[in-house]
């Protein structure tokens, strides 16, 4: 008898497909999915934007499309990191362009914003297959893997605690009741006649299609619905809401380690690669990417090697990561304070997620931070300021917060008729908490004398640059002299940018409104 692939598919696939003798296709969801994706509206096959490398390098910014994935982009303490985000963030220092991560929470989107010119790489775990490949182009390899099913396997001994409350609620000693040794598949052959739950769109479809004329029996796939992705099937398995789910090896070892009832085996296909994509239309983009890829894995590999071994390898802080509060993708939350600084951004007027990015710049979110000019706190008070303000210990975190925002508050009155532009004038109150409010005017006076304009950033910030020189820290507008102008300028960007990340991965219904405050 011929073995039979049977894949569930929503049934307008299905009506589509009928022609298929061989695959017997029904209606089929595993959950329903709340949230929409503000991308997901974006056609199937959207006009192809024309973007290469050139006019990437005239825009200095490098734009990528990725999902937040354990290994490919995530927010953690309040700070970016991931595989392939440390990967991009290499190549576009190395090629003097800024880096911006658009985050895309639906899979089947993605290929289709990158050839609509959302962004120039898309960069999501991606196995590259014949039907994508018609598409998209794919770079080298940034690493191989195999296909490898993930099941339940013997329950642990000592389970700890963090995987015992993930797999299910209730008391940290209570673990899924699992008939275990009855089902457990060791060979690929046994796979004849179970259920296999798969991503949508996951290349792992035709894996199992080629499995399914080996073995003497039928393969049920299972597409699920909406965004719910390898990672997250994987925890359906452990919980054993799901028997087994295919995914990458390397990735499918992390997850045993997170949930100690799993069992990763055996591989059921070939080794394959992992890339990145890009539009066919930027042959100058991939050849640079290829040429960076190859050397980077070739000549010097330390960068390569480091960051496999730091994301795939190094199984316990994976698993400290995805067991912590604050892996914000999957809790929400940027760090123990969130709370305070909910309270207290809205008496300055701020999205508390602009007010936590300047907390992460100034102390990383340590209430016991101290510098050598003496700050000391959550945002690093100066003794002076501390006391003006009513700080008796600037180590509490709620009188620092508070003292803090009131110096807020105080920057955002002073500048309020000095620029009239709400988004502008928040990067001369950042700017002058770092560095002072005098400099910045100097920098403001600078710009006037040299014909720049006084309330635009752009132009204040160039001279605010050129007053860690002699001749422009003397000249005779300056009344505040010499100042380390990158400092600022640095602290305004990197709390921006971090901000804007802060907003793709939490989200806040009070500070997402409208409100007259840009940016805030």
């Amino acid at each position: 008898m011929t073995a039979r692939l049977r894949l569930a598919l929503p049934l307008v696939a299905s009506l589509l497909l009928v022609s298929a003798p061989s695959c017997k296709r029904r209606a089929q969801s595993l959950e329903a999915i709340d949230q929409i994706d503000r991308r997901a509206d974006v056609p199937m096959a959207p006009p192809v934007v024309a973007r290469d490398l050139a006019q990437i390098r005239e825009r200095g910014t490098l734009t990528v499309l990725a999902p937040y994935n354990s290994t490919t982009y995530f927010i953690y303490r309040g700070e970016p990191f991931g595989y392939e985000y440390e990967l991009l963030k290499a190549f576009a220092a190395d090629h003097s362009l800024e880096l911006k991560m658009i985050v895309v929470t639906d899979r089947k989107s993605l290929l289709a914003l990158l050839n609509s010119g959302e962004g120039d790489i898309a960069a999501a775990r991606l196995v590259p297959t014949p039907d994508e490949e018609q598409d998209v182009a794919f770079t080298r390899a940034l690493y191989r893997t195999e296909p490898a099913l993930v099941q339940q396997g013997a329950p642990p001994q000592a389970a700890t605690k963090t995987a015992q409350k993930a797999l299910k609620p209730g008391p940290a000693d209570e673990m899924p009741e699992v008939d275990i040794q009855a089902r457990l598949v060791t060979r690929r052959e046994q796979l004849a006649g179970k259920t296999v739950h798969l991503p949508q769109q996951s290349p792992y479809e035709r894996t199992l299609v080629e499995l399914a004329d080996e073995v003497s029996g039928d393969i049920h796939v299972v597409e699920t619905d909406g965004k719910l992705q390898d990672e997250a099937l994987a925890q359906k398995v452990a919980r054993g809401e799901v028997e087994f789910t295919v995914m990458q090896e390397n990735l499918a070892e992390l997850k045993e380690a997170e949930f100690k009832n799993l069992r990763v085996k055996p591989v059921v296909g070939r080794t394959h690669p992992v890339a990145w994509a890009v539009r066919k239309n930027s042959p100058e983009l991939l050849a640079e990417l290829n040429d960076w890829i190859e050397d980077k894995q070739g000549k010097d590999s330390s960068l390569f090697d480091r960051l496999y071994k730091k994301y795939f390898v190094d199984q316990r802080s994976y698993v400290e990561r995805a067991s912590s509060d604050l892996l914000t993708s999957a809790t929400g939350k940027l760090c123990e304070y969130d709370d305070l600084l909910k309270r207290h951004a809205p008496d300055v007027g701020w999205d508390w997620r602009l007010l936590a990015s300047q907390v992460c710049q100034e102390s990383r979110f340590k209430p016991d931070a101290h510098s050598w000019v003496g700050a000391a706190g959550l945002l690093q008070l100066m003794p002076a300021t501390a006391r003006q303000y009513g700080v008796k210990n600037p180590l509490d975190p709620e009188e620092n917060v508070e003292g803090a925002v009131k110096f807020l508050k105080w920057l955002e009155d002073h500048w309020a008729t000095r620029v009239a532009d709400d988004g502008e004038r928040l990067k001369f109150v950042l700017a002058s908490y770092n560095c002072g409010a005098g400099h910045v005017e100097d920098a403001q006076r600078l710009t006037e004398k040299y014909g720049g304009d006084p309330a635009k950033w752009d132009d204040v910030s160039y001279w605010l640059l050129q007053k860690s020189t002699q001749q422009y820290s003397t000249d005779e507008v300056v009344k505040f002299g010499f100042c380390r102008g990158l400092e600022p300028v640095n602290y305004v960007t990197h709390i921006l940018e971090r901000f804007d990340r802060y907003k793709q991965f939490v989200t806040d219904e009070r500070a997402d409104a409208p409100t007259t405050k840009s940016g805030r």
